[in-house]
């Protein structure tokens, strides 16, 4: 009985031992967090056709019409209206297009390649002489008339990330088979910024 009992206090004391000389568990290291990505923009507001804007467009003389088209992305094609990056990868200089397309009349205004900030991001005057200016000026009327040796003026009155607007009083020479005479072209548009990247709708 001594013996059985001396024995039990040796295993003790030793798993007392064992328990002090045992490393306690290292504690794991936290997880790491992964970082958290900036939320995506907004997306952009999709604007209904009347939102859009509109180009309303008479001719008088050699040629009567009047003509209404809505905005949208074949109405307008503005640098401005997209991000720097996407500015790099646009062909040719910064600049705009406004296009007031419809059966009868077609009219553009598009750069005219000539001084890089002949199309600045603000209001303008365009002035036309025998169709030159700080920009070019197209003018069709149906199939094969156009509208030559244009003068007159494109007034840009605003524009900004928001819309473009102005007025056209434009007259020259209709061209074409059968043409014959002067024409007069006036109008105006307001054309919003049709959802680009660079957009404040």
């Amino acid at each position: 009985m001594t013996r059985i009992a001396a024995a039990l206090l040796l295993l003790c004391a030793c798993s007392k031992e064992d328990y002090k000389n045992q490393k306690p568990p290292e504690e794991e290291a936290p997880a790491a967090v992964p970082e958290k990505k900036p939320p995506p923009p907004p997306p952009k507001k999709v604007l209904s056709p009347e939102e859009l804007g509109k180009c309303d467009l008479k001719a008088t003389g050699a040629v009567t019409a009047e003509q209404t088209s809505l905005g949208g992305k074949t109405a307008t094609n503005i640098s401005y209206w997209f991000t720097e990056a996407e500015r790099k990868n646009m062909m040719g200089v910064d600049g705009f297009v406004v296009n007031c397309h419809g059966a009868d009349i077609k009219f553009s205004i598009l750069p005219g390649g000539g001084k890089k900030d002949g199309m600045p991001f603000e209001p303008k005057k365009y002035v036309f002489k025998k169709g030159t200016g700080d920009a070019n000026v197209m003018v069709t009327f149906g199939p094969t008339r156009t509208l030559g040796d244009a003068a007159g003026t494109v007034d840009i009155t605003a524009f900004d990330k928001k819309h473009i607007a102005g007025t056209i009083d434009l007259s020259g020479k209709l061209v074409g088979k059968g043409a014959s005479g002067n024409v007069k072209l006036t109008g105006s548009f307001d054309f919003a910024c049709p959802g680009f990247s660079g957009c404040e709708n």
